[in-house]
């Protein structure tokens, strides 16, 4: 695109500061001797004067004229020398120059030279001879700051601010803005400068720019060491997401796509670069913003940077790709405050915050020390006034212009007429694109917010929805930390690993909230080991909550993968322990015949899992019943058993593999209890009661 002037001040700042030079100065022809035709490149070769992007190690596809100089620059790390990367210059100068002479940047060393003799300084000349000379250099790469919108410490969160003039390297703090870490580096393109004189027709000068290994070339940023390019296309915009090796990148590539595609697609103010490169930049290097755009479609954001966030920095630095207007020091800081904005309500259309933290970001403009500030005067200016109070004003115009236009237009519209213009947007301009997009009354108000310390108060949610539309669904879920297992022997909450015996089922709460400004669809799906198992579906009103359980019983021992609306746990199923007959105790050791005994038994398990089996009671041996018990892991219940005797003697009465002795005195001639027909197992039988006491004794550890 040919109408970048913030992009070019962008381009100045980080590499002529160096010594480099900008393409809109650096490439003239020089003045002609007797013979010789010289014209400036950038006045009448534009076209020719291009700088070309390709993938790992390998120089895109370019038209060649045949009858241009043609320059690649080869990019290269320097491990041993981290800090540093290597550039070669590579020209190929038609038989029509005649002389031809490069200026590279002054800090660069030069390691070779083949076709070019240095005449003073960083200035080298072509011999005329060699047909392709070559310059090799070494090149200081890392770029600091330590003042400014450039200083993350100075307001947490944001991002840089584009023009902003960088320090010495002698007054850095070593936080970054470009980096050589050894094994990868993100650097801007060298543009050395270049002059020529030539014969005959117009020659021009064609750029491109290689990598020599593994690395990515944009139109002013390039990355270099191993990586990984993931691509989506979208609204005619080719979005390359390149992920270093070195780099953990918090959000998903795809999410990041796709809420670079969505802004596309929103976004309507003018023309959208063909490709946009994005750099996940690694986080071992401590940078000094959380994103940098540089030059017309390129960028970098830090690796670790969310999505889900108002102050979104990867829709920020997008918002800036496509201002292609050019300001005045009154009207700068329209460039801060409209990608402050828009990353906000972008990343709310997407459903990825909630009109609360919309909100609360923006007004945050409407509070000291930002509110006192004048943003046509930047000397009343403190740190990220542009971006806080910047972005309230410009919400606050959108909202008014949709209210003042019946919603025919918005502060897009202002967004696309000032990169409709050619020249610097003054603040007359501006006020006359605001006036054109809503009515004069939305101008006064541009003018009032603009150029005295009035600030604007945020509007509230109803207010938005006036103005921009009912906010839409907005579905999220609140994923279980804890479960519930139930079965014979226990009904409680369980925490992740959850470990459970065959037979019982897990339960999990999933709460499901709508914050958004209409009704919604849910579905929640519960899968074990990638089979669905149950699912939940329905309509949730805005605003509301509600708690949907899933289960399922786990019948076989196993190690499961359980998964619910992407998160995955892990479910450990056993056989059940074996219960244990801990002691056996009557409460009275003797009776006389026809008397009766309370047995008592106290089953344990002191097993992770619950234990579930069979107990024969038994009088001498006899079996009277078997009782089923099941016993909470750590727990224990307690089994009674009354068993009444009329034989004289000793019986010895047992509960599984624990048994206790029970005394029955002889008669006395003159009582006689003897009942005909009944021994002492028969008597036990017509008086067995026998039963299962839990919750008294059971001792349960929740999970």
């Amino acid at each position: 695109m040919s109408r970048r002037l913030r992009a070019a001040l962008v381009l100045l700042v980080l590499v002529a500061a160096a010594g480099a030079s900008a393409p809109s100065a650096a490439d003239t022809a020089a003045a002609p001797q007797p013979g010789e035709t010289a014209v400036s490149a950038t006045a009448a070769t534009a076209a020719a004067a291009t700088s070309t992007t390709q993938h790992a190690g390998t120089a895109a596809a370019t038209q060649t004229a045949g009858s241009d100089i043609r320059l690649e620059t080869s990019l290269s790390l320097t491990p041993e020398r981290p800090g540093e990367i290597t550039v070669r210059l590579r020209f190929a100068p038609p038989d029509r120059v005649t002389s031809l002479t490069t200026t590279i940047d002054a800090a660069a060393t030069v390691v070779s030279s083949q076709g070019f003799d240095r005449v003073g300084g960083a200035r080298y000349e072509w011999d005329g001879r060699t047909a392709t000379p070559t310059l090799t250099y070494r090149l200081p790469a890392n770029r600091t700051s330590a003042s400014g919108r450039f200083d993350a410490a100075a307001t947490p969160g944001r991002t840089a601010t584009p023009g902003q003039a960088a320090p010495s390297a002698a007054a850095a703090t070593q936080q970054y803005l470009l980096a050589d870490a050894g094994p990868w580096a993100i650097v801007s393109i060298p543009w050395p400068a270049a002059q020529w004189r030539y014969t005959g027709a117009t020659v021009g000068l064609e750029r491109r720019t290689v990598v020599d290994g593994a690395g990515v070339v944009g139109t002013r940023l390039a990355f270099l060491g191993e990586h990984r390019v993931v691509e989506r296309t979208a609204s005619g915009q080719t979005f390359r997401l390149v992920v270093p090796a070195a780099a953990d990148l918090r959000e998903q590539p795809d999410d990041v796509l796709a809420s670079l595609a969505s802004a596309s697609a929103a976004l309507r103010v003018g023309d959208r670069d063909p490709v946009v490169t994005m750099i996940a930049a690694p986080t071992s290097v401590d940078w000094a913003v959380r994103g940098l755009q540089v030059g017309e479609a390129d960028a970098w954001v830090r690796a670790d940077e969310r999505l889900s966030t108002a102050d979104n920095p990867w829709l920020h630095e997008y918002v800036h790709t496509r201002q292609s207007f050019a300001t005045t020091n009154r009207t700068k800081w329209v460039v801060e405050g409209s990608a402050d904005y828009y990353a906000a309500l972008l990343t709310l259309r997407q459903d990825r915050i909630d009109f609360e933290r919309f909100a609360a970001n923006l007004e945050r403009g409407s509070r000291q020390p930002y509110s006192g500030v004048v943003l046509a005067d930047p000397e009343t200016w403190v740190s990220g006034a542009q971006y806080l109070k910047g972005g309230l004003v410009v919400g606050v115009l959108d909202r008014r212009i949709r209210l003042a236009s019946d919603r025919s237009h918005s502060f897009g519209s202002v967004f696309s007429a000032l990169n409709g213009r050619d020249d610097a947007v003054t603040q007359s301009a501006f006020l006359a694109a605001v006036a054109a997009a809503g009515n004069d009354s939305v101008a006064a108000a541009a003018d009032r917010f603009t150029t005295t310390t009035a600030a604007p108060e945020m509007w509230t949610q109803a207010e938005h929805e006036a103005a921009f539309g009912a906010l839409p669904a907005r579905v999220g879920y609140t994923l279980p930390e804890v479960g519930r297992v139930s079965g014979v022997a226990r009904n409680e909450t369980v925490r992740p690993p959850f470990l459970l015996a065959a037979g019982e089922t897990l339960r999990l709460p999933v709460e499901v909230v709508n914050d958004g400004g209409a009704a919604g669809e849910y579905r929640v799906a519960l899968a074990v080991d990638n089979r669905t198992v149950d699912v939940t579906d329905g309509e949730i009103q805005p605003e509301t909550a509600t708690t949907v359980t899933l289960s399922h019983r786990f019948d076989e021992p196993g190690q499961y993968r359980v998964e619910l609306r992407g998160r995955s746990y892990v479910v450990r199923v056993r056989e059940p322990a074996t219960p244990t007959v801990a002691s056996v105790t009557a409460n009275r050791s003797t009776v006389r015949p026809g008397g009766a005994v309370a047995v008592t038994a106290t089953v344990a398990n002191d097993a992770p899992v619950p234990a579930v089996g069979h107990l024969p009671v038994t009088v001498d041996g006899d079996r009277l019943r078997t009782e089923s018990v099941a016993v909470a892991p750590n727990g224990s219940v307690t089994l009674r058993v009354v068993v009444a005797f009329d034989e004289p003697g000793t019986h010895r009465v047992a509960v599984g593999n624990r048994s206790t002795t029970v005394t029955v005195q002889e008669p006395t001639a003159a009582t006689s209890t003897r009942t005909p027909g009944f021994g002492a197992v028969a008597g036990a039988l017509a008086l067995l009661l026998c039963g299962l006491v839990g919750a008294a004794n059971a001792k349960r550890r929740e999970k």
